[in-house]
């Protein structure tokens, strides 16, 4: 009566152990793809923080030249001369090293009411302000992924 019972039970924990090993191997699998994707963004958001930080440094170095010029919703783009060590703007874009990530800067006009609050319709245009947005696409596994970071910049040193 107990002959093949030894075999049923072999066939039962290899049933069990391929079962557990299948399922590690596809947490594995979903853990470093996951692993990827953050990664990524994590490089996109450092590339809009920088794209950020340079329009500010632009800005402090002179407003005049290098901000005030700009027409809103075109698309600029950053780079850094090594050899000035200076960040410029211009309308040319600028590839990365890898050409995974594309990075594109807009400036928008900004308009003030009469309590001299942002407003977006109306209002009086403030040309010592403008806002700044940087966009970051990269193509994550068949769609292409963004990361957006805004704010407001204003001539505080009336250069």
């Amino acid at each position: 009566m107990n002959k093949g019972f030894g075999l049923v039970e072999v066939v039962i924990a290899s049933a069990i152990i391929s079962v557990s090993v299948f399922s590690l191997s596809a947490v594995s699998v979903i853990g470093s793809r996951l692993e990827s994707q953050s990664l990524e963004k994590i490089r996109a958001n450092f590339l809009a923080e920088e794209g950020l930080e340079a329009m500010r440094f632009l800005r402090d170095k002179s407003w005049n030249t290098n901000l005030a010029n700009l027409s809103s919703g075109t698309n600029y783009y950053v780079s850094f001369a090594s050899s000035t060590s200076q960040w410029s703007v211009g309308s040319t874009d600028v590839p990365y090293a890898d050409s995974f990530f594309d990075r594109k800067i807009t400036v928008e006009n900004v308009f003030r009411d009469s309590n001299d609050n942002i407003v977006l319709s109306g209002g009086a245009q403030d040309p010592d302000t403008k806002k700044v947005t940087v966009v970051v696409l990269w193509q994550d596994r068949n769609a292409t992924t963004t990361i957006n970071l805004s704010t407001y910049l204003s001539d505080v040193f009336d250069n």
